[in-house]
């Protein structure tokens, strides 16, 4: 004859050993300080207590997420790794260590172990818009740029809010010389944040370069009545005076052109 349960819990309670009080056990104690000093952003302090919790309790995935989050503050990103996968070894379905797992990945440019880990992520929290973002670089740094674009267009198309998107469309767009889509991405922007400055800076240099310079001068001095001690000041100032000269030519060239 087996042992008889009077429930599956209790049946199931046999086969875990678990403090009877689990919060006031040291390995907890060490854990709740080593978490505390980390969201304080004393990395290097949390680190300590991690370790000293993972001494006592070595299967507790959150100390080695803490532990793999604090060693990729400090960038310390093998070490970071290392912790990390021992995390997601005892967790598998946990979102949030795929997505650390796969900043560290992407950090120490090993593009396709990032991209799996963003997958991971984004198939256990089908809303957590930075692993999607970061799936979108990893593509990027591995050239696939038609798949990076192909993500920051939903990001947008199922976010339209979310401007983060949009300056990494853009970014991508002007980095691959096509600054008429990259206009486009801007002036999207302003529809969905018109104080968003940057964006007039942005439309300006895709203007300039595709040699609109009315609107290139328009935008630019949009960009200075926003931001008049912008860091990029004087070299505006110095092309908006190039580009009015350079109009000016033009415009007295045409005139005698049409007499």
């Amino acid at each position: 004859m087996g042992i008889k349960y009077t429930s599956t819990a209790q049946g199931l309670d046999c086969f875990v050993v678990k403090a009877s009080d689990y919060t006031a056990t040291p390995a907890y104690k060490h854990f709740i300080k080593a978490d505390a000093l980390r969201l304080a952003n004393h990395f290097k302090e949390s680190i300590k207590h991690y370790l000293s919790s993972i001494m006592i309790d070595r299967k507790n995935y959150r100390s080695y997420l803490g532990l793999g989050i604090s060693y990729k503050a400090e960038e310390k990103y093998e070490k970071a790794i290392s912790a990390l996968e021992t995390a997601r070894k005892y967790s598998f379905f946990t979102a949030e260590i795929h997505y650390e797992l796969g900043l560290c990945y992407l950090m120490t440019q090993r593009f396709c172990e990032a991209i799996r880990c963003f997958h991971h992520t984004i198939s256990l929290d089908r809303n957590n818009l930075n692993a999607q973002l970061q799936l979108a670089v990893a593509h990027e740094c591995i050239e696939e740029y038609d798949m990076a674009l192909l993500i920051y267009h939903t990001i947008i198309d199922n976010n339209p809010k979310y401007i983060t998107a949009y300056n990494h469309l853009s970014a991508l767009y002007m980095n691959l010389g096509e600054f008429k889509a990259a206009g486009n991405v801007f002036s999207q922007i302003l529809k969905v944040n018109p104080n968003f400055n940057k964006a007039y800076l942005g439309l300006a240099i895709c203007y300039d370069k595709t040699s609109n310079k009315t609107r290139a001068l328009h935008y630019y001095k949009a960009f200075l009545k926003r931001k008049p001690h912008s860091h990029h000041g004087e070299k505006i100032k110095k092309r908006i005076e190039k580009l009015q000269i350079s109009k000016t030519d033009f415009d007295e060239t045409r005139k005698f052109a049409v007499i």
